[in-house]
């Protein structure tokens, strides 16, 4: 049996993976926490089998998240299953000691292979040269216009900030969306929230 804890900040999301988890003889379900500081509470005292792990939680970072997770429950399996494509986040989960990554896109059967499975991950890793984040990827005045995203600047503060004219800010924040795999400003920012980027100042 495997005891299924599940992290989302959507409600009917928890209520809908509980429904499923209940109807499976294999799984057992545990419980669910809404944000990082009550996942981490009662990771300390409640041991799971695994974990289904929203990347949109708020609280904390999503890599460190995972970190502190993992440092609680060694043993604990942390199943990504996000609405972000594995192309762009898988990689970098994996790396923070996630297990697998299930999309929200796929069949539940996939998320249901990955709580079963006992070892290899539910994605393989790119090779080591596919292996960026897709913001280290930015040219150096995208990653300027990204880092000041991550600070809260609006579009005109960046422009007067880095001493560009709107139109090239709009150009660059065109190009940051684009490689991000983003379709606004403010999910760029969700972006950097993702990844604990704060936006500090290049010099």
């Amino acid at each position: 049996m495997v005891r299924v804890f599940v992290a989302d900040d959507h409600h009917i999301v928890c209520e809908g993976l509980r429904a499923w988890v209940e109807a499976h003889d294999a799984l057992e379900w545990s419980g669910c926490a809404l944000d990082a500081d009550a996942l981490l509470e009662r990771a300390t005292h409640e041991p799971w089998d695994a974990l289904l792990l929203d990347l949109s939680l708020p609280g904390c970072p999503s890599t460190e998240l995972i970190t502190r997770v993992r440092a609680a429950q060694p043993a604990l399996r942390i199943i990504v299953y996000s609405m972000y494509p594995a192309s762009e986040y898988a990689n970098w989960t994996l790396a923070a000691g996630a297990s697998a990554y299930v999309c929200k896109s796929e069949p539940l059967a996939a998320l249901l292979q990955a709580l079963l499975a006992q070892a290899p991950p539910a994605v393989t890793p790119p090779p080591p040269d596919d292996a960026r984040l897709a913001h280290e990827k930015l040219a150096p005045r995208e990653r300027a216009v990204f880092l000041a995203i991550a600070r809260g600047c609006t579009p005109s503060q960046i422009a007067w900030d880095l001493a560009m004219a709107p139109s090239t800010v709009s150009t660059h924040l065109k190009g940051v969306r684009k490689k991000l795999g983003v379709s606004s400003t403010l999910e760029v920012a969700q972006y950097a929230a993702r990844h604990g980027i704060a936006g500090a100042r290049e010099e």
